[in-house]
């Protein structure tokens, strides 16, 4: 465990470690590349600075002028042989000297049969009419001059213009190696990666011991955690087990009554409503539907109390009405759970039905705390109220008195046991309650169909409200053909 533990801890950390390295070079990379831009553009700006500045020194009629006198290559050999010659290359000179151009600077013009010629340049030895190079960047920028970017050079034109006319006589061009302009921004990129070289490799330590232990911690606490809820699990589906065991099965019912019908439906494994039976003679038995307070395990347990105390006091108690049988579960409650003399709203307790039925005698003897029985009869059904008061739960007297509902029957007629949590869901178009008029309703549409078939239908009907709102309590319905 502890060898999974450490090797899942790693990977974790070489995700972590693998993530921000990419997202560090990511934004080394869009740097560079911003810087890249910069260089280059400050590069043309700085050759469209010293070109133009030579386009207002240098006289526009110069360079026609001495294609004019010089009508072959070759015919000036030195800077001083002519006048107009040395005052245009000094000017280039100058200009290349005070800006460290590693290209000279060039006066370009065209000859009388429209080629590209260099009149003058800023180097010593005079290239008069000779071919400037690369024309391409030239003709497009002749006439309104411009920047370009071509063969790894940075080139700059700016023309001479006819005072007169206002035609291009000539252009100054200015160049650069691409690499010089940008080298810059590549020292500044080497200094990153070596500045994030030395940051990553501390990073890696301080992951790698500080933080890789802190993340293996956290790994064998939560596996901890985990292995803890699942033994809470497993313990509270044991607990559900036991529950299970203490209540009835559906099959005892069928035992019991012509049809019936269990639902049960808890919020979580386990549940704090619950339904049980007693069989007190051959045609005499009583059942009872609880709601104890709240759900899950602390319900569970409340209603497994109930149920163990119905288990002891029924048999003993088997010529007593519902409503004793609830006052003497009340006293029990109450006794066992130590709640004599607290407040009300301060303690736990339980809402029952709970039903005498004498086959023999065609007759139900009814008593509730705080739970109704649906009574289908002739068709027709009616809803008998109990006590609004609970089984046990705080309150300042130890006996509580119930009231006993006696109903004769006719064969064919069903009885409906039920908690509160069918009736409380919330769901529906408009997110609300279920209601009991709903549940009312069903019961009346369906009573044609068998107890089975309603079961179908009803726990289909409470699924369909629901939808996929959260389950908001236990569910238990209990439904007897009499």
């Amino acid at each position: 465990m502890t060898q999974r533990n450490t090797s899942g801890s790693r990977r974790i950390l070489i995700v972590l470690y693998g993530t921000l390295f990419m997202l560090c070079s990511a934004l080394i990379g869009t740097a560079h590349w911003h810087e890249l831009k910069s260089q280059r553009s400050e590069a043309l700006e700085r050759l469209s600075a010293i070109a133009a500045s030579l386009a207002d020194q240098v006289p526009a009629r110069h360079a026609s002028l001495l294609l004019e006198k010089y009508p072959a290559p070759g015919l000036i050999i030195k800077n001083t042989q002519d006048a107009r010659y040395y005052v245009v290359h000094e000017q280039l000179r100058k200009a290349a000297l005070r800006n460290a151009m590693e290209h000279p600077l060039l006066l370009v013009a065209k000859d009388e049969h429209g080629q590209f010629v260099i009149v003058a340049t800023s180097e010593e030895q005079p290239r008069f009419r000779a071919a400037p190079g690369s024309a391409t960047g030239l003709q497009e920028r002749y006439e309104t001059g411009g920047r370009a970017s071509e063969a790894g050079e940075l080139l700059a034109v700016e023309p001479l213009r006819d005072e007169q006319t206002g035609d291009p006589t000539s252009v100054i061009v200015a160049r650069m190696n691409e690499s010089t302009a940008v080298a810059a921004a590549y020292a500044a990129l080497w200094r990153n990666i070596a500045i994030a070289l030395a940051l990553f490799g501390l990073a890696a330590v301080v992951l790698f011991r500080s933080v890789g232990r802190w993340v293996q911690a956290t790994e064998a606490d939560r596996i901890a955690l985990a292995s803890r809820n699942l033994d809470i699990t497993d313990s509270i589906a044991y607990a559900g087990k036991i529950q299970r065991a203490l209540v009835p099965s559906p099959s005892a019912y069928r035992e019991l009554f012509d049809g019936a019908f269990v639902i049960d439906r808890p919020k979580d494994l386990v549940s704090g409503d619950f339904h049980w039976c007693h069989r007190i003679g051959p045609d005499t038995c009583i059942v009872a539907a609880g709601d104890a307070t709240g759900h899950g395990l602390p319900g569970a347990m409340m209603a497994a109390i109930g149920c163990s105390l119905l288990n002891e006091i029924v048999p003993a108690n088997v010529d007593k009405d519902p409503a004793e049988l609830l006052t003497l579960l009340n006293t029990r409650l109450v006794t066992t759970l130590h709640q004599q003399g607290q407040r009300r709203g301060g303690g736990d307790g339980m809402d029952m039905s709970l039903c005498r039925i004498d086959r023999r005698q065609r007759e139900i003897l009814y008593a509730g705390a705080f739970r109704p029985l649906y009574w289908l009869h002739d068709g027709q059904l009616s809803v008998i109220n109990g006590d609004r008061k609970p089984v046990g739960g705080a309150h300042l007297e130890l006996e509580r008195r119930f009231t006993c509902h006696k109903l004769a029957y006719q064969p064919g007629d069903r009885i409906y046991l039920f908690s509160d949590g069918y009736v409380d869901q919330f769901g529906g178009p408009e997110r609300k309650r279920f209601m009991a008029a709903r549940l009312h309703q069903l019961i009346e549409a369906h009573q044609h169909e068998s107890l089975e078939r309603q079961a179908e239908l009803l726990e289909a009907a409470f699924l369909e409200w629901k939808g996929a709102e959260e389950q908001v309590d236990d569910v238990c319905l209990l439904g007897l053909a009499v």
